[in-house]
């Protein structure tokens, strides 16, 4: 997969004890950047020409870290929150990007005195029940004996947080956290979300719900872009016994890209979020075997348990190990590669170069869904096919200092009826990062549907996601918010 700025993915050192052997037999994966070149096999240890970002690849990439896709609370929601994470008026810079990083290292660093520090603030609130009959009702496990299992198990998922970023070359340099850094609350909550996602992506409990979302796109995939089969349309290569080039943004820690490539095509994941490709980073490249880690994803969540400790049940990961589908032998059978960085300002550019666009409780993460359908609509090529399955709920929504455009299905379907001629269309039910022990689960009503790109040249413009006249506008908002809450405060 691709490191920041289009950098292949270093190599990893020796893990902490009990977390494998930290090497993969198989040998690195391969790589793309973000225009699709191919970065040779023998460099994707870190050492060869980065090939994306508009600086040649130095740094970190153009608007990574300005909204991450997590969930704001611990609750078994299944819901993907979007953060606006920076209120700065200024511009987009390297130096912010490479901040942002450093903070989301910190953060996975930092996530054993986050559990330490609340594990206190429940011990306090246990020993504040004073009442001899309330503590006489208390079961002799929910004492002393179930805190210390507890600081436990996450103290494994601190070693195992940590080790994403000590055993990552561009990460290692912030393993240590400033004294002066404050971790910011956001930040922990994404941490806590990227244990939960690697229950989703990369274990066997998560197989259900892998199965009711990306199954069906990967069907429609097979059936609309079928492998040996060339459309019309299809790319030079796919007709020369090529692979179709699929595309999956919004990918998270990566499952359903590497599902796709073990199909047969040609996949890229995108993705935003550090928090997620720092996972991802470690699962494509470093496994060996699978299951060879336990995480603890629900220790700290103690509401909606039927058992006593059901919070502290493990979770083994990864349910596979990539690189015995993807690189058999050492011999590179399949192609997967990951590109970080934020979906339009990447791809923009890629007019028809993509097969396939295959898309997950994506969609409703844009501020203004026309520009995601338009630039879907322009990167896929006549014939090409963009399936989809996830609700609206758009991710802005509850956030005060964001622009967010939330419009209906009954709306947003012209918009890709313009482009798109549908084939498929119906409503499926779904969860998002589910406690498959819990008594609290959020069923989604999702919207599916495969359409075929028709010869319609995308057209308009729309304000960028981030930066340039939105990020005006944005910063517009927020001041007329600001001056609101003064004038509310004053009639108080």
């Amino acid at each position: 997969g691709m490191g920041p700025g289009g950098a292949p993915w270093p190599g990893y050192p020796q893990p902490p004890a009990g977390y494998g052997d930290g090497t993969n037999p198989h040998g690195p994966l391969p790589s793309l950047g973000p225009a699709g070149a191919p970065v040779p096999p023998q460099l994707s240890a870190g050492k060869g020409p980065a090939t994306g970002g508009k600086d040649g690849g130095k740094g970190m990439p153009k608007g990574v870290g300005k909204g991450m896709p997590d969930d704001e609370d611990d609750d078994d929601d299944g819901e993907s929150e979007y953060d606006d994470e920076d209120d700065s008026e200024g511009g987009n810079s390297q130096d912010d990007d490479m901040q942002h990083y450093a903070d989301v290292c910190y953060s996975l660093m930092n996530y054993g005195t986050d559990a330490a520090s609340e594990l206190q603030w429940k011990e306090k609130e246990l020993k504040a029940m004073k009442d001899p009959h309330d503590r006489a009702l208390l079961m002799p496990v929910m004492t002393e004996m179930l805190l210390q299992d507890m600081r436990r198990c996450a103290k494994l998922n601190a070693e195992f947080l940590a080790m994403l970023v000590r055993s990552d070359e561009d990460a290692r340099r912030f393993a240590q956290i400033p004294a002066t850094h404050v971790v910011q609350e956001r930040n922990s909550v994404k941490v806590r979300t990227v244990l939960r996602q690697f229950v989703r992506d990369w274990a066997a409990e998560g197989a259900k719900e892998r199965e009711t979302q990306y199954g069906c796109l990967m069907d429609a995939l097979k059936r609309f872009v079928p492998l040996g089969k060339p459309t019309e349309g299809s790319h030079a290569s796919c007709c020369q016994g090529g692979r179709p080039r699929v595309l999956t943004p919004g990918s998270g820690l990566a499952r359903l890209p590497y599902e796709v490539a073990r199909l047969g095509y040609a996949a890229q994941g995108n993705e935003f979020s550090y928090h997620m490709l720092q996972g991802s980073k470690w699962v494509l490249n470093e496994t060996s075997r699978p299951n060879m880690c336990k995480i603890y994803p629900f220790v700290l969540s103690l509401e909606n348990r039927k058992g006593v400790r059901d919070h502290l049940r493990p979770v083994s990961i990864p349910d596979v190990c990539p690189s015995d589908d993807l690189c058999p032998d050492g011999e590179l059978v399949s192609e997967l590669s990951m590109c970080a960085g934020e979906f339009v300002e990447v791809y923009a550019g890629q007019e028809k170069a993509w097969d396939s666009v295959l898309t997950c409780f994506f969609l409703d993460t844009a501020k203004n869904v026309f520009l995601y359908i338009r630039t879907i609509a322009h990167i896929i090529r006549p014939g090409g096919l963009w399936a989809n399955i996830g609700p609206l709920l758009y991710h802005y929504a509850e956030q005060p200092d964001s622009i967010s455009i939330e419009l209906s299905w009954e709306e947003v379907r012209p918009a890709i009826e313009k482009y798109f001629e549908f084939k498929e269309e119906d409503v499926r039910e779904a969860y998002y990062t589910t406690n498959i022990s819990g008594m609290f689960h959020t069923r989604y009503r999702c919207k599916y549907f495969a359409a075929i790109r028709n010869n319609r040249t995308a057209e308009g413009k729309s304000h960028a996601v981030f930066g340039g006249a939105d990020k005006e506008a944005e910063v517009d908002v927020k001041a007329r918010r600001r001056a609101q809450m003064r004038d509310d405060a004053d009639d108080l």
